[in-house]
């Protein structure tokens, strides 16, 4: 893995922006990374734009230049754009959007993966667990990418209890098998 692994998560106030931001913290923590986080935007209102900077690795701080993240995980399509300047040359892009969809300012981008979170989410029973699908299918789908799928389980695991916990392992893991 390079010095740090930049992550910015875009979604929409009430997606579980902030949530998947310590999935993924946890789970990076769990496996001896060192983990930076920050929220930029919104949580002041629901359907609000959110965006969260994860920093794995050993960067310096939670924040980092456009044109530096080695993925961009969109929660809500409309987000798209907001953060496609943070994004590295090289970088993903995982958009939660049903096949075929079009979001605008990707053509041309390098490795950009649709993901129909929402209904694996509603397979599971659990409509806001689709942060965690997108989860899955970076582990799965991206080479390079740090978290191993075990570290993130452990993490959902301890993030919930019972039947959430459940729901939410299981979205997880129908987006590794995407």
């Amino acid at each position: 893995m390079p010095a740090s692994y930049d992550i910015v998560l875009a979604g929409r106030g009430g997606q579980g922006v902030i949530f998947l931001s310590r999935i993924i913290g946890k789970a990076a923590l769990e496996q001896g990374l060192g983990v930076r986080t920050t929220e930029t935007h919104g949580m002041a209102m629901r359907g609000g734009s959110v965006q969260c900077f994860v920093r794995l690795g050993s960067g310096l701080g939670p924040l980092f230049r456009e044109g530096a993240a080695s993925l961009l995980m969109v929660l809500h399509p409309a987000e798209t754009a907001s953060g496609l300047s943070f994004l590295s040359d090289k970088g993903h892009v995982i958009i939660n959007a049903p096949p075929g969809f079009d979001p605008p300012g990707i053509r041309g981008i390098h490795g950009v993966h649709l993901v129909d979170a929402d209904l694996m989410a509603r397979k599971a029973g659990d409509n806001r667990s689709a942060n965690l699908a997108l989860l899955g299918a970076a582990v799965s789908l991206l080479d390079g990418f740090p978290l191993e799928a075990r570290s993130v389980e452990r993490a959902i695991s301890d993030s919930g209890s019972g039947e959430a916990a459940r729901k939410n392992l299981e979205v997880f893991r129908m987006g590794i098998g995407i």
